[in-house]
This record gives structure tokens, sequence and C-alpha cells, in this order.
């Protein structure tokens, strides 16, 4: 019985695969050279961990976590270094063009409220 017990043991180990998280040690000086698919797995990967306690975590684990929180890149990056995607970048000029065309709409509404206002005056009407 032991034997055969042993022997599915071997079976599982050597069939499953074994995840490697990657390596968090000085994140945040690697950061900005590594590539996007590498920092979606460990924001990922953080995102995970997180969800247990963090007395489960390594120190390199919180560190790289805090960073990724709030450390300098993405919308914190120093100016001209931001990461920006494109899909936001879709919505800013969206959000911006119906902004200056509802500025256009109101000063031409503005002008002819005023001009019909000088004309009411003109004409006798109050």
């Amino acid at each position: 019985m032991l034997p055969r017990v042993v022997r599915t043991r071997q079976v599982r180990l050597l069939s499953g695969t074994v995840y490697i998280p990657p390596r968090l040690d000085s994140l945040s000086k690697r950061w900005p050279e590594m590539s996007g698919p590498l920092k979606e797995e460990i924001v990922e990967y953080l995102t995970w961990k997180m969800e247990d306690s963090w007395k489960t975590m390594s120190r390199a684990e919180i560190e790289a976590a805090y960073f990724i929180s709030y450390g300098p890149w993405g919308p914190r990056s120093p100016s001209g270094q931001a990461q920006v995607s494109p899909t936001f970048l879709i919505w800013k000029g969206l959000f911006n063009a119906i902004l200056f065309v509802a500025l256009g709409v109101s000063v031409v509404n503005l002008k002819r409220d005023r001009a019909l206002e000088k004309q009411c005056d003109s004409s006798g009407h109050s």
C-alpha cells in the first residue's frame, strides 16, 4: 500500500508545473527598463500575494508592493517620464473635445443672447 501512495505522489509532483515568481529585489531601479508583460506579471503576482496575510510575504515582496502602489511610476512619475496608455489618451482627447465644443456653444449662445437683448431694448420691449 505504501509504495503505491509514494508512486502516486511522485507522479503528481512530476506532472505538475511549478510557478516561479519574478525577481523582486531592487525593483525600483529595474522598473523603467522592464518589459510591459513582465510588469503586468509582477503586479498580478503581488496582487495575488496581498490577498493573503501580509505576514506571509517576504520583505522584498512588501517593498515591491509598496513601490507599485505608491512609487514614482505611472501617474506619479516625474513629468516627461510618464508611461501613458493609448486608452488614456483617447479618453483624455474625447473629454477635451467635448469640453471645448460645450465652451464654443456657450460662447455662441452668449453672443446671440446679447444681440437679442439689444434688439429688444432698441424696439422698446422689456
